[in-house]
């Protein structure tokens, strides 16, 4: 199930590093082999000592955890300050008056378990540029107490929070009631409050934060890099990167069947498949493209993106020499005459991946759009930490099924056939990257949308 971490990652770390050793790549990782480590711990917060208390002109409101809130716990485990309240989570924007203080913004959407939507990143970014000690996000009403109750089991199991540098601002998600009875605790209540143009301090208002956590496991898992460099004197010292995360979800609750094991076929070993083959394309050419190419299999994907955010802050070549991010994930299922490629819009990556597939009708391929935008896979894959760094990104996917992280996740559902074809239209677009002088560019609607969604910048 390739678990991060686990014994089936690390073999098909060593896998992959084979694959690339027989290729005649350069190693790319640490100390001058393929593998590029970095710390992973599991962590679980005490729930004991997890609380929330504000206290007001009107009194005193104790947060339930797991019932009013949950937390995403950051490195400081204790705050307390006055408290602002910000308004919508959509249009935060950083402010003096939230310097030493304690951040509310409200959320009109909600992300997925475990994961910090597009606003949430927002007004995250806005606090902590703001020096804010503190942040609390207002869930959506309606949003489910069982989901409230998931998410604080997930972050006080022992094995449930595994991070590889906590940064930021802990965040606590309250829930939409909890949160009418702390405003009301403010001079003139609830609806005073919200009517506040901008940020409004609430007057007599202070909340005390508490999230300590504890280290229950310490690993350093791997990623997988390999370079093959480029044969123009000069673009040869500029990157292409393709990404491709390896690992899975391991083992779990038994399906009907009494299988345990997530397999992840498509998940994503049909994009570490194509990762491979095209760079075994690339290492067959008689002379290489222009510029360099990095290949990069990346683990903890399933676990918040660890790798890639690693690999992105760490890169083992010049990050301000990456001038594009290929990745990969989930392409062997679902229509077999179309692929998703998410980001388009933003770069001249679009034009060119549409121009590349309209030059090729041999694979049989539509391009398509983002399919899903209520879903936000761009939040959910490896070219993510490399758009938060403005470098161009493009992300081809298939699309979920029935069997997205189940056990059913059999080699036998993948559609072989179109992960060839679509490892081919990878292989001729990532050729153009490669070989044009002029390397890809935002546009700069895109770009600020990419800034605003990501909070980035190199």
């Amino acid at each position: 199930g390739r678990n991060t971490p686990s014994p089936g990652l690390e073999m098909a770390a060593e896998y992959i590093a084979g694959v690339f050793r027989r290729l005649g790549l350069e190693p790319a990782g640490d100390a001058g082999s393929y593998i590029q480590r970095y710390a992973l711990q599991k962590r679980a917060v005490e729930p004991a000592e997890t609380r929330i208390v504000f206290t007001g002109p009107r009194g005193t409101e104790r947060l339930g955890f797991g019932t009013d809130f949950f937390v995403i716990p950051g490195p400081t485990g204790r705050v307390s300050g006055e408290v602002v309240y910000g308004g919508a989570a959509e249009s935060a924007e950083p402010s003096p008056v939230l310097r030493g203080r304690i951040a509310m913004y409200e959320l009109s959407t909600a992300g997925r378990r475990g994961s910090i939507d597009g606003a949430a990143l927002g007004a995250r970014r806005a606090a902590e540029e703001s020096g804010a000690v503190g942040l609390v996000l207002v869930l959506p009403p309606g949003y489910p107490a069982e989901m409230i109750q998931r998410v604080a089991e997930h972050y006080s199991l022992a094995a449930g929070l595994e991070v590889a540098e906590p940064d930021g601002l802990s965040l606590f998600a309250v829930s939409s009631s909890a949160a009418d009875r702390v405003l009301a605790l403010a001079d003139g209540g609830a609806a005073a409050v919200r009517s506040a143009a901008g940020p409004a301090l609430l007057a007599g208002v202070r909340a005390e934060l508490s999230a300590p956590v504890r280290v229950v496991e310490d690993h350093r898992v791997p990623n997988v890099v390999a370079v093959l460099p480029g044969s123009d004197p000069e673009l040869r010292n500029t990157y292409v990167v393709f990404s491709a995360h390896f690992d899975h979800v391991g083992v779990g609750r038994p399906n009907e069947a009494g299988d345990s094991i997530y397999n992840g076929a498509d998940d994503n070993a049909s994009g570490t498949s194509a990762l491979l083959e095209v760079a075994e394309a690339f290492a067959s050419l008689p002379t290489p493209p222009a510029r360099s190419l990095v290949f990069l299999a990346v683990s903890g994907e399933e676990k918040g993106l660890l790798g890639s955010r690693y690999y992105s802050d760490h890169p083992t070549v010049p990050l301000e020499s990456i001038v594009a991010n290929i990745n990969v994930d989930m392409i062997g299922r679902n229509a077999p005459d179309s692929i998703v490629v998410i980001g388009q819009e933003y770069s001249s990556l679009g034009p060119l991946v549409l121009e590349v597939a309209a030059q090729r009708p041999e694979l049989g391929l539509t391009v398509s759009k983002d399919l899903w935008p209520e879903q936000r896979f761009f939040f959910r894959s490896d070219h993510f930490n490399f758009a938060r760094k403005e470098i161009p990104a493009l992300f081809f996917f298939a699309g979920v099924h029935e069997d997205y992280h189940r056990p059913s996740d059999h080699v036998e559902f993948i559609d072989t056939d179109k992960a060839s074809r679509v490892s081919r239209l990878i292989f001729y677009t990532a050729l153009e990257i490669a070989m044009r002088p002029e390397a890809p560019q935002w546009t700069e609607e895109g770009l600020a949308e990419v800034r605003a969604l990501t909070g980035g910048g190199r």
